[in-house]
């Protein structure tokens, strides 16, 4: 199993015999070609993936059903017989927007695709019944760890959740100034304390990026790298990848 960190955001890849699932894929370079008064985002590239790369994606995961997470033009890059992994809020907005792809739903159950056992599990407030984390683990027992954004620290401890590899946000984003939107480094460092993760990838690198009318009422604060390395192997440049052996 191969993880990719696809571009400098919040695109996920992960590679097992010769098949890829691609996470909340964004594969241009401007969040909304037409422009947006709510939420815009630019990037200098649209992917690091290859041609062959892109090619061997047969399962899209979708965690939220937010416009930097659910990007309709990227989903129609890909063939229409490209399996959706979803939940059923997204799977609501996927149809109403006419993506006819197959849309399966993730839930705490085992679903099994390319080999890996991925499972979606319950995040933390305010993202209850909007969002989702992801466990993946290989036929090895390798396992990878996604939060787009706020992880549940009771579930995870509750449920004796560990992963080798962690995806999480660590730059503290609030909306208002006190609605928590994304992980400061303390909480990113509890997270990988109770995973027991060896490997930690940073995700929605830069909130402070974001522009559009949510910008103005967003606050933000990047990670001590410094601290972090110090206690985990840290990845947060796209291109960045892990095989496990």
């Amino acid at each position: 199993m191969k993880l990719i960190k696809a571009d400098n955001y919040q695109t996920w890849y992960i590679e097992n015999f010769d098949k890829s699932i691609i996470i909340d894929p964004w594969l241009t370079n401007k969040l909304q070609p037409k422009g947006s008064f709510f939420i815009q985002r630019k990037k200098a590239n649209n992917t690091i993936l290859t041609d062959e790369e892109i090619n061997k994606v047969n399962a899209i995961v979708i965690t939220a059903p937010f416009e930097d997470h659910l990007h309709f033009d990227s989903i129609k890059m890909f063939s229409e017989s490209t399996a959706i992994f979803t939940s059923n809020m997204v799977k609501k907005t996927l149809i109403q927007n006419k993506i006819r792809n197959p849309i399966k739903i993730l839930d705490e159950s085992e679903t099994v695709i390319n080999s890996i056992k991925v499972k979606a599990l319950p995040t933390s407030y305010p993202y209850y019944h909007s969002t989702f984390s992801i466990l993946f683990e290989d036929e090895d027992g390798n396992s990878i760890f996604h939060e787009g954004h706020r992880v549940n620290f009771k579930y995870l401890q509750n449920n004796k959740i560990n992963a080798d590899v962690s995806i999480l946000t660590a730059e503290e984003s609030k909306l208002f100034g006190f609605i928590q939107l994304g992980m400061n480094y303390k909480n990113t460092l509890k997270a990988i304390d109770i995973l027991r993760s060896k490997i930690l990838f940073i995700t929605g690198n830069e909130p402070n990026k974001t522009e559009g009318f949510i910008s103005k009422f967003l606050f933000t604060k990047s990670f001590n790298l410094k601290h972090l390395s110090e206690k985990v192997e840290v990845y947060l440049n796209e291109g960045d990848s892990y095989k496990f052996k």
